[in-house]
């Protein structure tokens, strides 16, 4: 049965050890080394992931065996890696895109890789249909990634890391109520592993623009990776729906709304409460219809098993 104190725990203990990984983002902030402080963003995510997996106690195998743990063991060191060659100031940016890109077009393919989809089963798809789903879900991540790149240029900040992790802790609670609670908690913690290195890199790069912007682009693509593999994991090898997998990844597309003409020209908290709103706003919307089915269709049977495993106290005398 799930355990709701366990996961809570997990999202604890992967905030403090990210929060703990950011002490040396202090370190070498206050010195100004941008590149120190690109790498130690790295560091804050990855040391709060591999604490808060450990907590949970996930029990991965190598090889992987399904899409979860291709994604924790392969895809996930994938971007970690990437965004810390992206750290490298002698490093060109066009060769940091090039891997960004190919990362984002072979991912749906990795994920899938060993699945029923792919293999000889009655569930396996044609050719032609895994070759589209594959490719579209590539061309959906790179898309995306591209479109965020651009509104965190045009709204630098924290907003667009903050609204990744939002959707990343959406996709969490609502891939659990879908049924399928390992890939749910695995969301959850990497949900607040971003969260906490997001808040420390926004408390030491608010008077530092440098800093901040190659910062905010390296979480950028930690957190935009995360979130599209985990929402690819709970529509492929759970039960989430795949409109409510499009609404949980472009959610943060709606703060682009913010740049009309008669938005734009308003104060800065305004436009910044505009966009906050229209994310959380559709992401409530989300997280409510995931309920109510959850209540319709999840609750009964996870009543029924409970019942079913309690003896009876008396009735024999």
């Amino acid at each position: 049965m799930p355990d709701p104190l366990l996961y809570l725990k997990a999202m604890g203990v992967a905030a403090i050890a990210s929060a703990v990984g950011g002490l040396a983002i202090v370190a070498v902030g206050r010195k100004g080394h941008a590149a120190w402080l690109h790498a130690a963003c790295v560091f804050s995510v990855a040391a709060g992931l591999v604490v808060g997996y450990s907590l949970l106690a996930l029990q991965l195998s190598w090889p992987p065996r399904n899409g979860l743990e291709r994604f924790l063991l392969l895809i996930a060191p994938a971007i970690l890696g990437v965004e810390l060659l992206a750290a490298i100031p002698a490093l060109p940016r066009w060769s940091v895109w090039s891997l960004r890109v190919t990362l984002a077009l072979v991912l749906p393919r990795v994920l899938l890789h060993g699945s029923v989809y792919l293999g000889g089963t009655e569930r396996a798809w044609p050719a032609w249909q895994a070759f589209l789903v594959m490719t579209a879900g590539g061309l959906l991540l790179a898309g995306l990634w591209g479109l965020l790149t651009l509104l965190s240029r045009r709204a630098p900040g924290m907003f667009v890391p903050c609204a990744l992790q939002a959707s990343t802790l959406c996709a969490g609670l609502t891939v659990m109520m879908a049924g399928y609670i390992k890939g749910g908690v695995a969301a959850l913690v990497w949900a607040a592993a971003l969260l906490t290195t997001i808040l420390v890199v926004g408390a030491i790069t608010r008077n530092s623009s440098r800093l901040a912007e190659g910062a905010w682009s390296i979480l950028l693509g930690v957190a935009v990776v995360g979130l599209f593999s985990l929402v690819f994991i709970g529509r492929f090898f759970g039960e989430l729906s795949t409109g409510n997998a499009l609404v949980i990844l472009l959610t943060p597309l709606l703060g682009w709304l913010a740049e009309l003409p008669w938005v734009k020209c308003r104060q800065r908290w305004f436009v910044w409460s505009v966009r906050s709103l229209l994310v959380a706003s559709a992401l409530l919307a989300v997280l409510i219809l995931a309920k109510r089915k959850f209540d319709r269709e999840m609750a009964p049977l996870l009543v029924n098993a409970e019942q079913s495993t309690v003896t009876p106290a008396a009735g024999f005398e």
